[in-house]
């Protein structure tokens, strides 16, 4: 398959040059698609923060975040080459002065052709409105094709989502907006849709009225002392349900459009995340918090944000009624794995049966991506005994075109492609949704459980399931894999 490969020329700025996502994800990243020679001939790549600093030394930075933080071998010309077309503006993000001279900076070093210009805000979420309003006033200079690019947090509750939607509105179209959630430039996140599409067997499987349950795991084996002034405001519930597990819920569970396009993806995403349900009962919803969360640096001894939350949900939709999901997500447990898993209902003749286990999809995400199917086989001899098959695949990119999530991303946006972008009205709905959980939780005063470190989390988690007879899917890990 040939690759996909930039023509026209542009000028690609990250605001918050200085900050770590900007070196962490989008440098590495921007190395990736120029190593893979994705660029064209003709393009700039500028740095926008207000620490004052030359050229030559944001190149210095620059590459100094490639060679650290790039998840491939980096080849020194073309890093060398890359730098060239690298620049840096000093400026506030409040003071409309300063985009008026980095549009004529921007048009100086272009000599004034016409390209697209494509903004990153790598910035925190405080500084989002002021750069909003004032890109906007720069639009004259800059011209029509100018498209802003916003990674979540969108907002902290359903009020907050909203303002932030009808400042954004007021000034750039919604199809020059788009909306970054990385878990969904994930290869096997991305592959959820494409395997549905590709395969009627799997979306005719993938019904409520065939499955018994949902389950959704992402568990991870570090810490967040890193960002603790932010986790320690949000806790686990908004860092990891609101957006990433839920999306990953709506690709599962959507009607699939005739079409895969943006417009019909986001339209029956919608009708599944307006459409969840929690019933609030106190077992329908566990929280944890690790042992040593309060020994980190600037977290209170009086500190209750969980750091582990196991939900209870629905979805009210009539080919979903009574199917219960249950999605669990913590910090610091004994290993990093995040999978689905679909476990389908038992036919009624077989019920009485318990050689027969329930058949089972499996997603894996990370750090496998792979996909199992669990049936049942007979054994040899006489006897009716059954024994499970599992059956295996790879769904991981593999080749020279493969690129880290934030690099697919960022080449659907040069593409003008929204499929892999959230809409405002995803984000509000499932604040809409999380805003209830937690206010159910502080209503009522839910226990926080302490869970020892690197362990499976609280022991407590087994009621939730057991509220319909379940029991949560412990899937090992393929050690010679991960």
């Amino acid at each position: 398959m040939q690759l996909y490969k930039i023509e026209k020329p542009f000028v690609f700025t990250v605001f918050g040059a200085s900050g770590d996502l900007a070196k962490i994800k989008i440098f590495p990243t921007l190395y990736s698609l120029a190593a893979q020679k994705r660029f064209p001939a003709d393009f700039k790549i500028y740095g926008y923060a207000r620490t004052k600093k030359t050229d030559d030394q944001f190149r210095q930075e620059f590459k100094k975040s490639v060679l650290e933080k790039s998840e491939d071998e980096v080849d020194p010309k073309i890093l060398n080459e890359l730098l060239k077309h690298v620049h840096y503006f000093t400026g506030k993000y409040d003071q409309v002065e300063s985009y008026e001279g980095f549009a004529k900076d921007i048009l100086k070093k272009t000599g004034g052709k016409k390209c697209t210009n494509i903004t990153y805000l790598a910035v925190p979420p405080k500084a989002f409105a002021d750069i909003i309003q004032n890109l906007s006033s720069v639009k004259k200079h800059l011209g029509k094709d100018l498209r802003v690019v916003i990674e979540k947090p969108f907002g902290h509750d359903e009020a907050s989502a909203k303002q932030l939607y009808h400042h954004v509105s007021s000034y750039f179209e919604d199809d020059k907006v788009f909306l970054l959630d990385h878990y969904l430039g994930k290869e096997a996140v991305q592959s959820l849709l494409t395997l549905r599409y590709a395969n009627s067997i799997l979306n005719t499987l993938l019904d409520g009225e065939l499955i018994d349950n949902i389950q959704i795991t992402a568990s991870e084996d570090l810490s967040v002392a890193g960002r603790i002034s932010y986790f320690d405001q949000v806790g686990i519930i908004k860092d990891m349900i609101q957006s990433h597990l839920l999306q990953l819920l709506s690709l599962l569970t959507m009607n699939l459009p005739v079409v895969q396009k943006a417009s019909g993806i986001h339209r029956e995403k919608i009708s599944v995340l307006s459409a969840l349900k929690y019933r609030g009962y106190e077992n329908g919803l566990i929280l944890g918090q690790h042992e040593s969360y309060k020994d980190i640096d600037g977290v209170k001894k009086s500190s209750k944000t969980p750091t582990f939350a196991a939900l209870r949900l629905f979805i009210d939709k009539q080919k979903w009624f009574g199917v219960p999901i249950y999605i669990r997500t913590g910090k610091m447990l004994n290993k990093k794995h995040t999978y689905v898993v679909v476990e389908f209902k038992k036919l009624p003749f077989q019920q009485k049966n318990k050689e027969i286990v329930t058949n089972k999809l499996i997603i894996e995400l990370q750090p496998n991506e792979k996909i199992h199917l669990k049936l049942n086989t007979k054994v040899g001899g006489a006897q009716d005994e059954f024994h499970t098959l599992t059956t295996s695949e790879s769904i991981a990119c593999f080749g020279d075109d493969c690129l880290p999530e934030h690099g697919r991303l960022l080449l659907d946006v040069f593409k003008g492609d929204h499929s892999n972008f959230l809409t405002f009205e995803e984000i509000i709905a499932t604040w809409t949704f999380t805003d209830k959980v937690l206010k159910t939780a502080e209503k009522r005063n839910f226990s926080i459980h302490q869970y020892k470190d690197y362990s499976e989390g609280p022991i407590e988690q087994k009621r939730l399931t057991e509220l319909d007879g379940n029991c949560w899917e412990s899937l090992q890990l393929d050690e010679n894999e991960s």
